[in-house]
């Protein structure tokens, strides 16, 4: 049977579609994307034109920007004052409390663990612990893009959109894994660039793989969000702030794989303004008594003095090698062990939100989706 829809009408009910899609707004939607990339952009062309096209120091000046300012390095300390004010996020789940427990138990031996072998051989704590942050960090990454696009998913059915193709859900649940195995094997297994014989995260292996190998990643990379997006457009009437985000995420893997030190200014921007503008979220209160025990006004100066001690680890680690003075403070035991804390915090934060964010507990889902206003 002939469709009853002309060509002109077919392709309207197909436009993107905005309104009352955007995720936290359309404000701080876009800003989770452009603030990264532009970020990366503005470094590469300052080293293109401050630095004479060497752009390592412009380089290294984003990458710290990105742990420091944007928020990955700083935001792991929000876990614990989300649980502090608001601790229906601690015990949604029946056991919770206890395992986030035992994961801080275990986070801070392994963190003191790392502290100790500073003294037996350095070299190795830092090879281990670029290994450990890169693992287990882009995990942690990836899966908050996974929770991202399903809430994306909440938002347009809340707008009265359709369910999203059962091949979308599918695809979605490949995110974390394929695009983790992809970066990883770009960092650690190909070589940085045609001209080196170094991976881009060279902790004494060798670049396993010819550097031809980049293209076959690409082409996974390009096959699967090629797919994603086609499937997220195929939708009857397609959520536009979805189709940017999916487009966002897949621009900054596809830049991580492509060229890996400028990946490594958009991922962790990128995370680390979710994890802000989604905590301020979810520290504002839902109801009365919340409004007593803690008024949501508060929420961005608490965030920011929680993140003081973070940010000041950051600092000292940039700066301390270039002022005698606190060169040598930052190489005493004291400041080591307060780092070594500092670790501790990043993993048990990772430890944490796995377990607070299972959506696919029941009780769970129900706290944090009333959390994040849904």
């Amino acid at each position: 049977m002939a469709s009853s829809l002309s060509p002109s009408a077919s392709s309207s009910s197909r436009a993107l579609r905005f309104e009352g899609r955007w995720l936290l707004s359309a404000r701080a939607d876009l800003a989770m994307l452009v603030v990264p990339f532009a970020l990366a952009a503005l470094a590469a062309l300052a080293g293109a034109l401050l630095w004479q096209g060497e752009v390592g120091s412009a380089n290294r000046l984003a990458v710290w920007t990105a742990q420091n300012i944007l928020g990955n390095g700083t935001h792991v300390i929000l876990t614990f004052v989300l649980f502090a004010v608001r601790p229906d996020t601690l015990g949604s789940a029946p056991g919770q409390k206890a395992q986030v427990a035992l994961g801080v138990a275990l986070t801070l031996a392994v963190a003191l663990s790392l502290f100790g072998l500073h003294w037996v051989d350095d070299r190795a704590r830092l090879l281990l612990t670029s290994v450990i942050f890169n693992v287990f960090g882009l995990h942690h990454v990836l899966a908050q893009f996974k929770g991202f696009w399903a809430l994306h998913h909440l938002r347009g059915r809340q707008a009265g959109d359709c369910s999203p193709l059962p091949l979308e859900f599918r695809l979605m649940r490949s995110l974390t894994p394929l695009t983790l195995v992809l970066i990883l094997t770009r960092f650690f297994f190909v070589p940085e660039s045609e001209r080196s014989a170094s991976p881009y995260l060279d902790v004494g292996q060798p670049a396993l793989l010819p550097f031809w190998a980049l293209g076959v990643l690409l082409l996974v990379w390009l096959s699967y969000f090629g797919l994603v997006l086609r499937t997220a457009l195929k939708d009857p009437n397609p959520s536009g702030p979805r189709v940017l985000y999916l487009g966002g995420v897949a621009g900054a893997i596809g830049l991580s794989l492509v060229a890996p030190q400028w990946g490594n200014v958009v991922l962790p921007g990128m995370h680390g303004l979710e994890y802000y503008l989604l905590s301020a979220r979810m520290l504002q209160p839902r109801d009365e008594a919340e409004a007593r025990r803690f008024s949501g006004r508060f929420s961005w100066p608490l965030m920011v003095l929680s993140m003081l001690p973070l940010f000041a680890i950051g600092v000292v680690s940039a700066v301390g090698p270039l002022v005698p003075w606190l060169d040598a403070a930052a190489s005493s035991w004291p400041w080591r062990l307060f780092a070594a804390l500092g670790i501790a915090c990043v993993l048990a934060h990772y430890w944490a939100d796995a377990l607070i964010y299972r959506f696919r507990v029941p009780e769970v889902r129900r706290v944090m989706l009333r959390r994040m206003g849904f």
